[in-house]
């Protein structure tokens, strides 16, 4: 049976691989359906009824349609049902992959019964796919890879690998991946496709100190010959972390931090700024999101706080519809990393004082 499997664009976010498809995509392959991804991020501009054209040639007799925005979904459900498409499964899915077992289970039973009504007797009914350590390696063979803007720090392509998925167990506890799967799957990755960079998103990951450390020493065992980033934790990246980390192929790290809460604590300041140094002492590559919430009046001063974290790249999330907030923290930020440089090499005094006899002939 052919199986078509659309993801629709999520507004506003960089397009990533749908690995969540591409997992269903394995599952089906292995009971002998045809697969065919399509993932309308990829060109987001286009009209439905001319993304939706090349399913004519490949003639699905079920389509999975997944989308984050329900509005999007609806539209694109009724388009296909327009083009004389009758089992169309909508999947409210974000790309973060977190629910991949979830919805794989839930997909699969669908499609079974759609191949069941098709035959006289219906296939077998699937096993619950409890935990990402059930499921087999994502189809990338089926993602067009070289097409998503995903770049490491240097330029280079990158995918994502997920570490993590939903406890179905309930309680949305998340269950980090099984260390030697991850492994395995980096190796099979790199040895196929040939990429070298990696992203681990989603999740932290130092939430858990003895996974990490299961991990870095089976990736640095593996000499697997790749470079990867994640999300960390400031509380967690002291001196032995980093260098392990680094020496595992760690090139860049993302510091998550509520400005409310981290810039207000001198201890808390204290150990983001230690953070941060270590991971730079180490080579790796350190941005920061920082999120802005309301009220706005004390932004000039946490922004202040934050240039002087020396971190290497910055991004400002506000909540609500605040652009002209961001917009500004982002000035600032810019104008207070240049003091902080000259406050560096010449001292708080003369510093600042050649930072703003400066400041003119910067503009």
């Amino acid at each position: 049976m052919n199986v078509a499997l659309i993801a629709l664009p999520c507004l506003g976010m960089l397009p990533v691989p749908p690995l969540t498809l591409a997992y269903i995509a394995t599952l089906l392959e292995q009971r002998r359906h045809i697969v065919r991804i399509y993932d309308l991020a990829l060109d987001p501009g286009t009209a439905l009824n001319t993304a939706f054209q090349p399913l004519r040639s490949f003639r699905p007799q079920v389509l999975v349609v997944a989308g984050e925005e329900p509005e999007m979904l609806s539209a694109a459900v009724h388009a296909l049902h327009e083009d004389q498409h009758h089992h169309v499964l909508p999947v409210q899915m974000s790309r973060s992959g977190l629910d991949v077992n979830q919805i794989c289970t839930g997909t699969i039973r669908w499609i079974d019964q759609q191949h069941g009504n098709e035959k006289a007797e219906p296939p077998e009914e699937p096993e619950t796919i409890r935990a990402i350590d059930d499921l087999p390696f994502p189809a990338r063979h089926l993602l067009s890879l070289e097409s998503y803007e995903l770049r490491a720090v240097g330029g280079e392509l990158q995918t994502t690998v997920l570490i993590a998925g939903t406890d179905i167990s309930g309680g949305g506890r998340i269950a980090l991946r099984s260390p030697t799967q991850i492994v395995a799957e980096l190796h099979s990755v790199s040895h196929e496709f040939g990429l070298r960079h990696y992203l681990f998103p989603d999740v932290s990951i130092t939430s858990n100190r003895v996974w990490l450390v299961e991990l870095l020493t089976r990736m640095g065992d593996a000499h697997l010959n790749i470079r990867w980033e994640a999300n960390a934790d400031a509380d967690q990246l002291d001196t032995s972390m980093s260098v392990q980390m680094a020496h595992a192929g760690c090139e860049a790290i993302t510091l998550h931090l509520r400005a409310a809460n981290v810039f207000e604590s001198a201890s808390v300041r204290s150990r983001v700024r230690h953070a941060v140094t270590t991971a730079r002492n180490q080579g790796v590559f350190v941005r920061a999101h920082v999120r802005l919430e309301p009220p706005y009046e004390s932004v000039p001063h946490l922004v202040d706080v934050a240039a002087t974290f020396n971190l290497d790249d910055v991004r400002f999330d506000v909540v609500g519809d605040g652009t002209q907030v961001r917009e500004l923290a982002l000035q600032m930020y810019g104008a207070g990393r240049d003091r902080q440089r000259f406050i560096s090499r010449f001292g708080p005094a003369l510093g600042t004082l050649i930072w703003r006899l400066s400041g003119p002939r910067s503009e």
